[in-house]
């Protein structure tokens, strides 16, 4: 089976870019990416046949460019004609234009977008008057144009249960539910140490700065913060005078796979998250994840079964780390390692693979009786 896959970008080491790397690996595929930085992801996509919409010596990939590069990327997408495939794949908003005109497409929906919907409201209070009025406006034409790019889908694919709702409020539409994977066989439980592991990105909407000033007061437990992005010299500000508190920034795929071996429990405090990669990577670890109970964390989590489900304040924070001692953790693994199996790459790969060879018979039974 030959695939197209058209994606927004590929710059981290995040959940898009590994689940992309995966389908890279088992199927024939061709990338097709907006913006796109070997160096700071997945290193066997630079082995896979990948077009960029943006060339790499583009002034548009410097960091200040954000939010032109997006438009741009928009932009490019819309007009891209793909030559033809068994089935295209589309990942991000911006990438979604595609499916006007490439079929069977299935949308590998990680979240309708959130400042466009369901977050619209707060993004809203963020402008002054004449700012307010441009945005009210630029949103009702975007949001137009996604729901028409919705419409061309052949297939959505939900990466979770909360996100399969929203697909069917925001655009009346029903979606099959692939969680995101998890490779098991990378991960191994070594032993129950002497620290807590951060392992989130470290950006604003992952809130790891209350994780960290809960561990300012606590200077008897040990924290370990494993991650970059661009709240890092905040973290790393905040952890000076707190010599329980290590910040590495970026770590390597081996390192990371140490830590998560080694650690007590890890703990994430972002809200909203549309699954939370984090919490099952811990489980395949065999340790508990401490996260915030609603949307993704709730589906994967079992509470004070393979972790805690709290509402992530720096006081809960405290409260949870006092009672997920490392006794209690231990006595988590075999719950931990078990549930891991839900969401592993085998049952992921099954799930997506029938969504697209039914996205396929589908789209042949609509042109035939066309």
């Amino acid at each position: 089976m030959k695939i197209a896959i058209a994606v927004d970008r590929l710059v981290n080491y995040g959940g898009v870019e590994r689940i992309i790397s995966l389908l890279a690996d088992r199927f024939d595929v061709d990338i097709y990416v907006g913006w796109y930085t070997p160096e700071t992801t997945f290193q066997n996509l630079r082995e896979k046949r990948i077009t960029q919409l943006i060339p790499p010596g583009s002034v548009l990939n410097k960091p200040y460019m954000y939010r032109l590069r997006g438009r741009v990327v928009q932009r490019r997408f819309k007009p891209l004609r793909i030559p033809e495939h068994d089935a295209y794949i589309t990942f991000g908003g911006k990438s979604l234009s595609i499916a006007r005109n490439h079929h069977p497409c299935v949308w590998h929906c990680q979240a309708p977008t959130r400042w466009l919907y369901d977050l619209y409201l707060e993004e809203l209070k963020k402008y002054s008057f004449p700012k307010k009025q441009l945005f009210q406006l630029s949103c009702h034409f975007l949001r137009k144009a996604d729901q028409e790019n919705v419409k061309s889908v052949d297939k959505i694919v939900a990466i979770a249960g909360n996100v399969r709702e929203r697909v069917r409020r925001t655009y009346g539409r029903d979606s099959v539910i692939a969680y995101p994977p998890v490779d098991i066989s990378r991960f191994r439980y070594r032993r129950t140490g002497d620290f807590y592991l951060s392992s989130a990105r470290l950006t604003p909407d992952k809130r790891v700065d209350v994780i960290v000033s809960a561990f300012q007061e606590m200077p008897e437990a040990r924290l370990i913060v494993a991650g970059g992005g661009s709240d890092l010299e905040k973290i790393r500000k905040m952890a000076v005078g707190h010599p329980n508190i290590e910040v590495l920034g970026w770590v390597s795929e081996q390192k990371l796979m140490e830590l998560y071996s080694d650690c007590i429990a890890t703990i994430a405090a972002s809200l909203h998250e549309d699954f939370g990669l984090v919490a099952t990577e811990s489980m395949a670890a065999g340790k508990p994840a401490i996260a915030p109970g609603d949307k993704g964390f709730a589906e994967t989590v079992v509470d004070k079964k393979t972790g805690l489900l709290i509402d992530p304040s720096k006081e809960n924070i405290i409260a949870a780390v006092k009672y997920l001692t490392p006794e209690k953790a231990k006595e988590m693994r075999s719950d931990c390692e078990r549930r891991a199996q839900d969401f592993s790459e085998e049952k992921y790969l099954s799930g997506l693979r029938k969504a697209i060879e039914d996205a396929i018979s589908e789209y042949k039974k609509r042109k035939d009786h066309a």
